[in-house]
């Protein structure tokens, strides 16, 4: 019922336990695409040693996370598209829990659950009067919220007929580009369990860490024709880079974006 997939490149310390969190599940109708995005340590080593009939590895070159999980949403057999990052772990009710969603909201296209970080970290999380519940508006809650993270997210296939894969171009952001899309699209499903510890102490983890800005979500926004909480969402984010730009001294990037958003940001 639900494809798994999983970008892998070069996770050799986490993906067994990785793993193993989908294999711990109380729901077991799911396959596992790992796609190999050209690693050169010894994570596709650790994956062919785990004998399980539902994994299926897919090696290519080096093009990057979106390329993977592109390919993984092409390569699979189910309808139900999950994701699981090579170093984050699933806890052992999420695929149930998108199980209920589904049945609560039997029309739905988009679901995710929710998620706390490996170290604990407190996070805001909106007041709701329901365990799951429709998200009204995206745009104004994630101001506040983060709603979803790639392990959370449950979509069903036909969703990238229509609105795309990911920007294969980017390697920063490139989820929550993905997400303004479907937002745009389709109503989310929201549950307030969490079923996912994000790490964000692993090493090659770039949370935390500046990227850069041409395979940025930010090398493509474009605050024209954008309004109410959208244009605030994307306009936020690009302050933020520019004000983290200035902290750096990294003046020809302020540059790039002002010179790119110049009145814009000043609505």
């Amino acid at each position: 019922m639900f494809s798994v997939v999983i970008p892998l490149y070069n996770k050799e310390k986490n993906i067994a336990d990785t793993i193993q969190s989908v294999l711990n599940q109380s729901f077991q109708d799911f396959e596992i695409i790992v796609v190999n995005d050209g690693s050169t340590d010894n994570s596709i080593s650790i994956v062919e040693a785990i004998k399980d009939e539902r994994i299926r590895i897919i090696n290519q070159e080096n093009q990057g996370v979106s390329s993977a999980r592109n390919k993984g949403i092409k390569e699979a057999k189910y309808k139900w598209i999950t994701f699981l990052d090579a170093d984050d772990l699933w806890m052992e009710n999420h695929l149930q829990e998108a199980l209920e969603m589904m049945k609560m909201f039997p029309k739905g296209k988009v679901f995710t659950t929710s998620f706390e970080f490996s170290d604990g970290r407190k996070m805001f999380r909106h007041k709701r009067e329901a365990q799951i519940f429709m998200v009204e508006d995206y745009f104004k809650e994630i101001l506040q919220e983060q709603l979803i993270c790639t392990d959370t997210i449950v979509v069903h296939k036909t969703c990238f007929d229509k609105v795309g894969g990911f920007n294969p171009k980017l390697s920063r952001g490139e989820d929550l580009e993905m997400w303004a899309r479907l937002a745009k699209n389709y109503t989310i499903i929201k549950s307030e369990t969490i079923t996912v510890v994000h790490n964000i102490d692993v090493d090659g983890n770039l949370t935390g860490s500046k990227s850069d800005l041409k395979k940025s979500i930010l090398s493509i926004i474009n605050l024209k024709g954008l309004t109410g909480a959208e244009r605030k969402y994307f306009k936020q984010m690009l302050l933020r880079r520019i004000k983290s730009s200035l902290k750096d001294l990294s003046f020809k990037e302020v540059f790039i974006l002002l010179a790119k958003h110049n009145v814009e940001l000043l609505k």
